[in-house]
């Protein structure tokens, strides 16, 4: 069967160069956050992690206006719909009618959205790490993104939560325990379960090198994302032997970052 792959936003930034004042960027995200993010913002105790929270969450927003603008769409319609999170913690859009906040940030009004549909609204994912700051969105399918720096430390116990028996013994990614790792969370928020999936279960295998130029690969990269001295590489994966995926990693000196998708036949569900 053919594969269908997904048109995809992708945004990577130093945390640095993402303005992240609070009032401003919660002015700016008046609309496009449900009442469950600012509670979970409220949760949040150090200023380092609330820069991570609001910080991805502006440029998420930035990619959605893109997204409206190739349907030739205004930004401003953004009200319409909203980002929330369900119970694993998997960030996901709904509709939404939204009356604005006040002066000190109360809410005037808000009326309950549903769940959108994944063929009528893009799917989206969130990742940090120490100073950098990465989201995706995927129109078409689900999508899940994973950024690490490169330097993480990643001792045998965590490596024992993600290797399974058969990357032990023949030493995959031994040098780089960093780029599977980044892989296996792609691919497990892609599937949306979140922490509570098994690593181990999730059996990567690099793709050949032919594989970056498929044409069906549709990327459009935030033009903010830094570009220099890199390297990406394709790989296929599967959880639980059921459910495949596919997907590509970028390394560079600075960060690690992959992002997954599933692989879809003509009929638009998972091999």
């Amino acid at each position: 069967m053919s594969k269908i792959s997904p048109h995809i936003y992708l945004y990577i930034s130093p945390r640095s160069q993402v303005p992240v004042s609070e009032l401003r960027v919660l002015d700016q995200l008046n609309s496009f956050l449900a009442e469950d993010q600012y509670n979970r913002l409220e949760k949040i105790s150090t200023q380092t992690r609330k820069e991570e929270f609001l910080g991805v969450r502006s440029m998420l927003l930035e990619l959605y206006q893109n997204y409206e603008r190739s349907l030739g769409q205004s930004p401003t319609s953004r009200a319409a719909v909203e980002l929330t999170q369900d119970a694993l913690g998997r960030p996901y859009l709904r509709l939404a009618t939204v009356l604005s906040r006040d002066n000190e940030g109360s809410l005037n009004a808000r009326i309950s959205g549903k769940e959108l549909l994944n063929d009528t609204v893009p799917s989206v994912s969130l990742s940090h790490s120490k100073q950098w700051l990465a989201a995706a969105l995927g129109v078409g399918s689900s999508i899940g993104i994973d950024i690490e720096t490169p330097n993480r430390t990643v001792s045998d116990a965590l490596k024992r939560r993600f290797f399974n028996q058969q990357e032990i013994q023949l030493g995959v990614f031994f040098e780089h325990p960093v780029w599977l790792w980044v892989i296996k969370e792609a691919v497990v928020k892609c599937i949306g379960k979140g922490i509570q999936a098994d690593l181990t279960k999730v059996v990567v295998q690099m793709a050949p090198a032919e594989a970056l130029t498929r044409e069906n690969w549709n990327i459009e990269w935030h033009p903010s994302t830094p570009r220099g001295e890199e390297m990406e590489y394709g790989f296929y994966a599967s959880y639980a032997t059921q459910e495949l995926f596919e997907g590509k990693i970028r390394i560079t000196p600075s960060y690690v970052c992959a992002f997954a998708v599933p692989i879809l036949n003509e009929a638009g569900n998972n091999e």
